[in-house]
């Protein structure tokens, strides 16, 4: 092995080690809420538990962790599957259906707030013009409670791993990632404590914007022959990496905006025959964007971002986990579809109206991660979290559904201190 193979793989070992020692205690980042867990262990302290380390001496006997089991799941994104697929109605379908579905919430919410049948309060000025004085939403619909758990286990929500874009630090932490899940990383306090995540959701995003090739479409057919598209190489690494998951534990795939199925809302589910590998496992699931499935008891629904996206592009909110709440307060996903977010013209129900409060709503792709537990006035408790875009951060979310704390998880595997790794070498 000469000199720069060996300053390479020193370099890349000893990013892994540091990666491990940082990985366990990441700081609370701005706008992570303070949470109770006196009764309960967080991942990294899990992981500290056990006396085992990468530096201790090999054990006689390799241990082995069994997965923890999920007692119950329901996936309930059925609403967003499309049925008889016609786009030949008209929109206002959409905005009718949906007045007559939110009538009732409103009207409920409205005689409490004014004691009137109202949603916006106001006068008409001579102008013509009406002006508004008050307004109230629908409000938080009704929500199941949490169930009691015996012990912690996680959920682990990524969203845009951007494969196809070529870069090699989002590669690393990907596989890091996966290494991490299948017990292939970490001494024996963090494979155990990887054993307790349950299920892993992937918000979408999965491929890169650069595997989209808009470009070849306005070229003529003869350049473009012989040339295969990027997404394809991507689809088959992302089917790899699915199969690897798969084996080990539960994994929900949720299409986004740079995924090869339909751009509108709601995203159906990537057609199996692309991952040939990873779906001989009735582990993987392929579900829909919006999503939403009950995991032992907790109430999950999110999406890949969209949605979010569009209402921070287009209103003064510049928080993600802000507009989050407000959606929930409105007691809609996608209020801004069909008018700047393309959606489906449902013309007999509006999927997006919320007629259950969640335990946990998430939105993927943000920019960078963010947490809160919001209450609501009738007692509801909502962990709300923007899981960033991976391929930017290499950072997860872990959830508790014991008790409905979130943590991030960083995967980078050359931190501030790559500088100081230039002279790094194992020697000959």
């Amino acid at each position: 092995m000469d000199g720069a193979r060996r300053q390479a793989t020193g370099r890349e070992r000893h990013a892994r080690i540091g990666w491990m020692q940082r990985w366990w205690s990441p700081p609370a980042p701005p706008g992570h809420s303070d949470l109770d867990t006196s009764n309960t262990a967080m991942f990294s302290e899990q992981a500290a538990q056990r006396a085992h380390t990468l530096l201790s001496p090999p054990a006689v006997t390799s241990a082995t962790f069994a997965r923890v089991p999920v007692a119950m799941y329901t996936n309930t994104s059925q609403p967003f599957r499309l049925g008889e697929r016609s786009f030949s109605r008209q929109y206002a379908h959409i905005y009718a259906t949906r007045l007559v579905q939110m009538r009732p919430f409103l009207v409920s919410q409205a005689q409490r707030h004014w004691g009137t049948v109202l949603a916006v309060l106001g006068s008409v000025r001579e102008d013509g013009k009406f002006q508004v004085e008050d307004h109230c939403f629908a409000g938080l619909a009704l929500q199941q409670p949490t169930p009691a758990l015996d012990t912690d286990r996680f959920v682990l929500l990524v969203s845009g791993l951007g494969l196809g874009s070529g870069g090699g630090e989002s590669l690393l932490g990907t596989q890091l990632l996966v290494d991490m899940m299948t017990g292939q990383l970490g001494d024996e306090g963090e494979q155990c404590s990887a054993a307790h995540i349950s299920r892993v959701i992937l918000a979408g995003n999965l491929l890169s914007h650069s595997t989209q090739g808009r470009d070849s479409i306005n070229k003529a057919k003869y350049l473009t022959k012989k040339t295969q598209a990027a997404s394809v190489e991507a689809v088959k690494m992302l089917d790899e990496i699915l199969l690897q998951l798969s084996a080990s534990v539960p994994v929900d795939v949720m299409p986004g905006e740079f995924d090869p199925t339909n751009y509108t809302l709601p995203q159906q589910p990537l057609h199996p025959c692309m991952f040939p590998l990873a779906t001989a496992y009735s582990t993987l699931q392929l579900v829909t964007n919006p999503y939403q499935a009950t995991i032992d008891g907790v109430r999950f629904l999110g999406t890949s971002g969209q949605n979010v996206r569009d209402i921070f592009r287009y209103s003064s909110m510049e928080d993600h986990v802000e507009i989050l709440e407000w959606t929930l307060r409105v007691r809609h996903l996608s209020p801004t579809a069909p008018d700047t977010l393309g959606c489906y013209p449902f013309y007999k129900i509006d999927p997006f109206i919320l007629l259950e409060c969640p335990h946990v709503y998430f939105c993927g792709n943000t920019p960078s991660f963010g947490s809160r537990i919001f209450q609501g006035p009738e007692g509801q408790r909502v962990l709300l979290v923007a899981v960033p875009d991976f391929s930017t951060t290499q950072t997860a979310c872990l959830v508790n559904l014991r008790s409905l704390a979130c943590q991030p998880i960083s995967f980078s595997g050359f931190g501030a201190e790559e500088e100081d790794l230039e002279g790094f070498s194992l020697g000959p």
